[in-house]
Parts: structure tokens; C-alpha cells; sequence
């Protein structure tokens, strides 16, 4: 069974994959990514938003990996250059373009974060009281990069996965009927 070409349950002509895809980054990622900023704020750093920041950073990466690297390599890289205007290939594209710099920034993150915790914990070990030093003191900018980074990708997602199934009309989507002209009657050069 192809699971990139099982048919999807939304009725946009979407496979199962990427409906399941959009209704995940609307029902739990980016709820997810709102209810990290949430902990952040209210100084919930450890566990609440060090979890939300990994659980989310792993399913995008297995979202990436496993259906959007595996369509984008099936349909837009052999067309985008032949079609770059064709929002078809170009959403996905500019998607890309957010969303990789996104991704690895989180990824950067959450290393940041459990390499924080693992010298804590040994410093703890060796008995010393003050582990401010370990702290990343300078995260907020970057944090803040990230999250508006992933929002904008994810809606980048959203808009491209309505604009490839066809549910938004784009520029060039629509079929236009050739225009009607009447048969020529015979000319006098035609006639003998």
C-alpha cells in the first residue's frame, strides 16, 4: 500500500497523510506551541514547556521526515524549477524556506535545554548550590525567533495544503473556456 496516495477523509482530494497532517498542526501543534509560550510566561520552564517544546520539535521532525520530504521529492522539487510561478510548487517552497530555519533553531533548543539539565544535575552531584551559570541567560530573542518562525510556517502549511487541493483558487487554477470563433467562410483565395 503507497500511504502517500490513500485517500484522505477531509473531501479535498488530499491523501490520509496530509489531511491527518493539517488537523494535527491544528488541533495539537499549534496549541501545543501556544500552551508552550503560556508556561514560558508564567515562568513554568521545567518540566511544562521544556516537554511541550520537545514533544513538538519530534513530531515535526517525524512529520518532516516521514510525508513532507517524501512529497516535496515526489512532486514539487521536479517541478518547481520547470514552474517556479506555479503556486502549487512555490507554497511548498516558501514553506520550506520558514520552516527548515524554524525546525532547527527548536532542535538547537531543546539540545540546549537537556544539556542544561544534564550539568545541572551533575553539578547538583557534586554538591555546589549555585548552578546559575549553567542557565542559558540569552534565550528569550531566540525562543521568540522560533515560536513566530513555526507560526508562520505552520500557517504557510495550512495555506499550502489549501492551495495545492485546490480549495483556495489561485491565479492560473482556474479553467478558462477558449474563446468561441465562427468558421471562416471561404475566402477567395480558396475558391477556384
Amino acid at each position: 500500500m503507497n500511504y502517500l496516495n490513500t485517500p484522505g477523509f477531509l473531501g479535498t482530494g488530499a491523501g490520509l497523510l496530509a489531511d491527518v497532517t493539517l488537523l494535527a498542526y491544528l488541533l495539537l501543534l499549534i496549541p501545543g506551541m501556544i500552551a508552550g509560550l503560556v508556561f514560558a510566561r508564567r515562568g513554568q520552564h521545567r518540566p511544562h514547556h521544556k516537554n511541550a517544546m520537545i514533544v513538538i520539535t519530534v513530531i515535526n521532525w517525524v512529520l518532516i521526515i516521514f510525508l513532507m520530504i517524501a512529497v516535496y521529492r515526489l512532486d514539487v522539487a521536479g517541478n518547481f524549477p520547470a514552474q517556479p510561478g506555479n503556486t502549487r510548487y512555490l507554497m511548498p517552497t516558501v514553506h520550506a524556506v520558514f520552516g527548515l530555519p524554524a525546525q532547527l533553531l527548536a532542535t538547537f533548543i531543546v539540545v540546549r535545554m537537556l544539556r542544561e539539565d544534564s550539568q545541572v544535575a551533575a553539578a547538583k552531584g557534586r554538591g555546589e548550590k549555585d548552578v546559575s551559570r549553567f542557565w542559558w541567560k540569552s534565550a528569550k530573542p531566540i525562543m521568540r525567533l522560533t515560536l513566530a518562525l513555526w507560526l508562520i510556517t505552520a500557517s504557510l502549511g495550512v495555506i499550502t495544503y489549501l492551495v495545492r487541493y485546490n480549495v483556495l483558487p489561485t491565479a492560473g487554477s482556474a479553467v478558462i473556456d477558449p474563446a468561441a470563433t465562427a468558421e471562416p467562410a471561404a475566402t477567395p483565395e480558396a475558391t477556384p
